[in-house]
């Protein structure tokens, strides 16, 4: 079930990227390029996480990690940002080089981790033969346990927040301009589905950090079709 959860979530994740990038041709603006870029970058990031761990690759783990876990949701957290006018505070520059400063440290920190072989074993048995072969060691799903934990976890946390709390604030707040403009619309149903998403998303990811939850990827996969009909309606 994991290897199918995982697949059709990349497949909803590229059907994400292919609407997103059709309307940024459309009509060329930050917001619709940095959408486009997230998504396209957890289509590479799940690909990734699949090429690695059939063919014992670390390489791809470590693209996995950097694309999936970090900049994937930055870069969706900063392109809600861009949907409002850049104020005098100069909060789009701030967090725009934020994100690319702490995507950076993460770089640098992830080139001097190492990861663990025995978890990757088991996490590449556990995903296609549905077998661990230590019982003792639980792995997550998700990969967390495989790369030995470093000063990489202080960029990486960061930016998951930072995102998280972007895209939570942002529907929020347009909900709420809607809700007390009377004008609840397909967009601001739309902008709920996104909210929600995006929690669960955050609360799959954090959970896994601490269980082993065997429907993890499935929870990943309702996640993001809630994530696209809301996208969609929005």
């Amino acid at each position: 079930m994991s290897i199918l959860s995982i697949i059709f979530s990349d497949v909803v994740v590229l059907i994400l990227f292919i609407f997103s990038f059709k309307k940024y041709i459309d009509r060329k603006n930050t917001n619709k390029l940095l959408w486009s870029l997230g998504f396209f970058e957890a289509f590479i990031a799940i690909s990734s996480f699949l090429i690695s761990i059939y063919t014992k690759s670390h390489v791809f783990f470590y693209i996995y990690y950097f694309l999936g876990a970090g900049l994937t949701p930055a870069l969706l957290g900063l392109g809600s940002v861009y949907l409002f006018k850049e104020g005098k505070y100069k909060i789009h520059t701030i967090l725009s080089y934020l994100t690319f400063i702490l995507s950076l440290l993460l770089i640098v920190l992830l080139f001097f981790s190492t990861i663990s072989v025995l978890n990757f074993n088991n996490l590449s048995n556990l995903i296609f033969k549905n077998i661990v072969t230590a019982a003792d060691i639980k792995i997550s799903l998700l990969g967390v346990g495989v790369i030995n934990n470093g000063y990489w976890l202080v960029p990486l946390i960061a930016l998951n927040t930072i995102g998280t709390l972007e895209l939570v604030y942002i529907s929020v707040y347009s909900f709420m301009n809607d809700y007390k403009a009377k004008t609840i619309s397909k967009r601001s149903i739309g902008v709920l589905f996104i909210l929600i998403a995006v929690i669960l998303i955050a609360i799959v990811s954090s959970i896994s950090r601490f269980y082993n939850i065997s429907i993890v990827w499935l929870a990943f996969l309702f996640a993001w079709i809630v994530f696209f009909v809301g996208y969609i309606l929005t």
